[in-house]
């Protein structure tokens, strides 16, 4: 009976995405943007979703969000769905994203990263956007995204529809524990020189992952990109977002340090895990809005029933 409320939810989320695209693909591609940015700014106008945004970034942060920051979320969230929509039934060269999303100097640190020949993985988390930013960097340097399968047939045709028009290589994550033939197929494709591309910010259920530190909680997070650059000694890139308005941003980029070299190899990936979870919290305290995920379920249920331990607010 457990398995009934979860599977009807999927069913639901599944039938309000198929009515969605299905409605957006009959409104002319110049009033898809405009149609579905208004669509967002009057959603996050709603008490319910901006109460729920304040609670969790201070939960997480300990801090009170500013009016204008909630205000930011939306509007980046905005960016995201409008040009996502017209990206899935046009492709993203269709869009204004080329010409909105910039590079500022620190991408020569991505250009030297590959000139050494390891190739390089990008440690993004869910800023608003980041896939569309990644559709920019595909044109600079080809780059794979490792990608969750989806639990239905349906919901993974158009998961590769969206990459297709995104123009990006993807390599699917397994559904079971990864294995050896896996690992392979990564490294090949970094010692192509190519660029692999990985959230870690998704919660790892049960006992799997990695346990590390993140909004003074103990949480698990699945470590295979740390796992990965280990093994390969692949230089890892970190993606920091600046907006300049409501539809333009800048991509500022940061080198990680490598692992240190005599230690074993899960305990050379906690450590990176956990470097990047300090990264990140320190980033997303700079501007706690270009979070994309501080309205996910999972997160929220993980911030309501996770006592802070480590730190005061």
């Amino acid at each position: 009976m457990v398995e009934f409320p979860r599977a009807l939810r999927r069913a639901i989320t599944q039938a309000t995405i198929r009515q969605a695209l299905l409605a957006s693909a009959r409104i002319p591609a110049k009033y898809q943007q405009r149609t579905v940015r208004s669509l967002i700014t009057l959603a996050g106008a709603m008490p319910l979703l901006r109460r729920r945004l304040r609670e969790n970034v201070r939960l997480a942060l300990g801090t009170d969000l500013t009016a204008e920051a909630e205000s930011r979320y939306f509007r980046q969230v905005a960016w995201w769905v409008s040009n996502a929509i017209s990206t899935f039934h046009h492709g993203v060269g269709a869009t204004p994203v080329f010409n909105e999303v910039k590079f500022d100097e620190s991408i020569e640190l991505f250009d030297n990263a590959i000139e050494e020949g390891r190739g390089a993985i990008i440690t993004s988390p869910h800023w608003s956007g980041h896939e569309l930013v990644a559709a920019k960097v595909n044109r600079r340097h080809s780059m794979a995204l490792l990608v969750r399968q989806s639990s239905t047939t349906e919901g993974m045709a158009r998961k590769l529809n969206w990459y297709s028009a995104l123009g990006t290589e993807i390599v699917l994550r397994p559904n079971r524990a990864s294995t050896i033939k896996d690992a392979v197929a990564y490294l090949k494709l970094l010692k192509a020189g190519k660029v692999l591309a990985i959230t870690p910010d998704l919660l790892a259920g049960g006992r799997d992952g990695v346990e590390v530190q993140l909004f003074g909680r103990p949480v698990r997070l699945y470590g295979g990109a740390f796992a990965i650059a280990t093994s390969a000694r692949a230089p890892m890139l970190r993606p920091f977002f600046r907006w300049q308005s409501e539809s333009s941003l800048v991509v500022v980029w940061e080198r990680a340090p490598e692992p240190p070299k005599d230690s074993a190899d899960s305990a050379a990936v906690r450590v990176s895990l956990q470097n990047w979870c300090h990264w990140f919290e320190e980033r997303l305290r700079a501007n706690p809005e270009n979070w994309l995920f501080w309205l996910d379920k999972r997160w929220s249920r993980f911030l309501r029933s996770t006592p802070r331990v480590f730190g005061e607010l």
